[in-house]
């Protein structure tokens, strides 16, 4: 029996401490990934029971479709990977004096895989956009042009990344790219540029919701004198909010774990392959979230919460056809009788009013149309 030298020790304690960490990381990946193929499942069978009727449901179907078949390549190679990286690691055990290269006819492929996958990242963004495109009222869509620059900063740093791993792929197929080559590091700037963008576009994307969400509130509640209410609408603009704060919080998880070191490589090389199922999983994961709470045309100030809650009829003094505001049909606000409560006619034009913008502004959040 052969005696192993130091070098050869310390380089099979390196690839076994290496392969600890990716089968780790492999387990947890295959984790999210069995709950992305759920909630796919889900989605995909809703639209489906809709026949795919609506340009917007045709779009949906296509863009989660594309991104799960993305994911799911992403985490089949990854376990192809694995499984090489075993391989390798028990041809050193019998093999230590033979020279290992960096990488093999598999893995030479990972740096590629890894910057395709980030287009999950430009997609989930975009549906981001869209959503609150549709959901924020008129006046705040102007700050949205801020996230829209973002997302287009982050799709042009995707294309770059995939342009210059291909490169790299090119130049260096099997040995690791030299320190300090220029591809390298423009790939190192475009990947920390991509993370970037892509969370300041959530963010602010997150924020012009919010500032809808706070302001949809704030109406109800002044047109009742304070009356605290809840609506289906107020709740589903809640769960957007609190999927998009959650889904920024990962983000940033992901820029931190890559300048946490471990033994071997950082908290990176573990959580990143996460976060890609994730993003994947993202405008699925709000598809669902909206469709279980029925359609938005028959919420607003219409649900069981809000429907014939404390609010009196008009003064018979008020303009002509206000009466008519309060008899409306059962897809409506109705008013009942209460003479705890007073509202002059003022205050109920406001509710019709605001009724009407936020319908219009929100309904394309409903069955017919994002969900």
């Amino acid at each position: 029996m052969a005696f192993l030298n130091s070098t050869e020790k310390l380089q099979i304690a390196s690839d076994s401490q290496s392969l600890i960490y990716f089968s780790v990381g492999l387990v947890i990946q295959t984790f999210f990934f069995g709950l992305y193929s759920v909630l796919i499942f889900l989605s995909t069978r809703m639209l489906l029971q809709r026949k795919l009727n609506t340009r917007v449901n045709q779009v949906m179907f296509g863009i989660t479709t594309f991104m799960y078949l993305l994911s799911a390549a992403y985490w089949g190679y990854n376990v192809a990977d694995e499984f090489d990286r075993i391989y390798q690691f028990i041809n050193l055990a019998l093999h230590p004096s033979e020279i290992i290269p960096d990488h093999t006819a598999v893995t030479q492929w990972s740096p590629l895989w890894n910057a395709v996958t980030l287009l999950n990242y430009c997609l989930s963004d975009g549906v981001v956009v869209w959503r609150a495109w549709i959901i924020c009222l008129r006046n705040h869509r102007k700050y949205l042009w801020i996230t829209i620059v973002f997302l287009g900063i982050t799709t042009l740093t995707v294309i770059a990344t995939i342009a210059f791993r291909i490169a790299g792929l090119v130049e260096s197929p099997i040995a690791n790219l030299a320190s300090g080559d220029f591809v390298g590091e423009a790939i190192n700037i475009l990947q920390v540029t991509t993370l970037v963008t892509s969370l300041l576009s959530n963010l602010t994307a997150t924020g012009v919701v919010g500032a809808t969400a706070l302001q949809h509130w704030r109406t109800i509640r002044g047109a009742l004198n304070g009356e605290k209410k809840s609506t289906r609408s107020n709740d589903i603009l809640l769960l957007v909010v609190e999927s998009g704060v959650i889904y920024c919080f990962s983000a940033v998880l992901v820029l931190l774990s890559a300048i946490i070191r471990l033994p071997h490589g950082t908290l990176g090389d573990i959580y990143t392959p996460i976060n890609v199922q994730i993003a994947g999983a993202y405008p699925t994961v709000v598809l669902l979230l909206v469709s279980t709470k029925r359609s938005l045309n028959d919420s607003t100030f219409s649900d069981d919460t809000y429907v014939g809650s404390s609010v009196s009829h008009p003064a018979k003094s008020g303009p002509p056809g206000l009466n008519s505001v309060s008899t409306t049909s059962n897809q409506s606000m109705r008013f009942a009788a209460n003479p705890n409560v007073t509202l002059g006619t003022d205050s109920v034009l406001d509710i019709t009013s605001y009724r009407e913008k936020s319908r219009m502004n929100l309904n394309r959040l409903s069955d017919d149309s994002f969900a």
